[in-house]
């Protein structure tokens, strides 16, 4: 397994029992999926703690991906954690996550229909009890990782939602992996990212036109009885973008989509319409992370000798800020908002992974260190 297939997972079933640490206001979750089974730990106060992990099997990748919501209305965070690699039913790869929440359940998610590499829970994202969960690796009929994401709320079933789905915009192909990034947008929007698929115009297209432009397509309510959405590919694409690696929505400003490959990020306003174009080197655009200002994260992990984020305001052009590591490796490969501090993890930092924390204005970077693992802070959420 490598990090090339990257990242998450979600819920469904029912384990319970576990004593987990839920994540309080200013508290960012990290993951390392490689450390075993994986791990997961709670950054607060500067402090490291162990989330109690439910019962995983050896190279299960939990904490290949996190994130946060609220589902019980306490005032602390619940949990999603993916192990995209977790074998279900027998079907090797199949993907499962889990829902820990502050009071000590777990609950454990899969597939409807469990598929053999479908990676379940590659991404995730969650807005108070409205949850998604992509399997980009999901193969439709004879149409090999085309990708799907499942929605559901509270604990509704799981609804499934691909490209092949009546209203929802484009086609599904050989390869197209959707869903491999997702966010909540505005009300009950879901900001779904497709950089594998092709150029392909009103058509069908497989190894042809401009492969892995990508595309990003903005679903208008997935808890409507009927879908609608808008799918928005760059004018100036290009084969190997990989538009919408990764995407984010930052509240009351608009969404923001990565095509780290071409190096830039592409701005929209609350209406889906492109504002501002801000390029960057190093795979800039790899990982966003919005915060509650107005203010965006963007990680460039490949610049330079130790990675790189830059902090951006949708709003205002004037503010755009660097920060560079003194040392580390792969900086920037996830970030995370918590309060007035960025978060930004060093996976590939020696030995086990680093995440690096800085103030608003401050001019160093902290480094946290786990006691032990393999690539603390491949992924992260606040």
């Amino acid at each position: 397994m490598t990090r090339t297939l990257l990242v998450l997972a979600l819920l469904t079933g029912g384990l319970s029992g576990h004593e987990v640490t839920g994540a309080c206001t200013g508290d960012v979750v990290v993951g390392d999926p490689f450390d075993g089974p994986g791990a997961v730990h709670r950054l607060s106060g500067g402090a490291l703690v162990p989330v109690e992990a439910p019962e995983l099997g050896e190279g299960d990748a939990f904490g290949w991906s996190v994130a946060m919501a609220e589902v019980d209305g306490d005032g602390c965070g619940d949990l999603l954690v993916g192990a995209p690699y977790a074998d279900v039913e027998g079907r090797k790869d199949a993907g499962a996550a889990y829902l820990l929440t502050s009071k000590g359940a777990t609950v454990r998610l899969t597939a409807p229909e469990p598929q053999q590499d479908a990676h379940f829970g590659w991404t995730v994202a969650a807005k108070g009890e409205l949850v998604a969960v992509a399997a980009p690796y999901e193969d439709l009929a004879e149409v090999k990782d085309a990708g799907s994401v499942y929605v559901r709320r509270g604990e509704a079933p799981l609804r499934r939602i691909g490209q092949d789905t009546p209203d929802v915009p484009g086609n599904p192909e050989v390869g197209d992996q959707y869903g491999w990034a997702l966010a909540f947008g505005a009300g009950n929007s879901l900001v779904v990212g497709v950089p594998y698929e092709n150029d392909d115009g009103t058509g069908v297209q497989v190894e042809e036109g401009k492969i892995d432009s990508g595309s990003m397509t903005v679903l208008a309510d997935v808890t409507a009885q009927r879908l609608s959405g808008t799918k928005w590919e760059p004018p100036d694409r290009a084969t190997g973008d990989r538009f919408g690696y990764a995407v984010a929505y930052v509240e009351g400003s608009g969404i923001a989509v990565g095509a780290p490959q071409a190096g830039f990020v592409q701005l929209f306003d609350e209406a889906v319409a492109p504002t501002r174009k801000v390029t960057g080197e190093g795979a800039f655009g790899f990982s966003l992370a919005a915060a509650k200002d107005g203010r965006l994260a963007v990680g460039a992990p490949y610049a330079g000798s130790t990675g790189a984020v830059r902090v951006l305001s949708m709003a205002d052009e004037s503010v755009d800020r660097l920060l560079v590591p003194g040392q580390g490796a792969r900086f920037g490969w996830s970030v995370a908002f918590a309060g007035n501090q960025l978060v930004a993890g060093a996976p590939d930092d020696q030995p086990y992974g680093t995440a690096g924390v800085a103030g608003r204005n401050a001019d160093t970077i902290e480094a946290v260190k786990p006691p032990e693992g393999a690539e603390f802070g491949a992924s992260m959420a606040s």
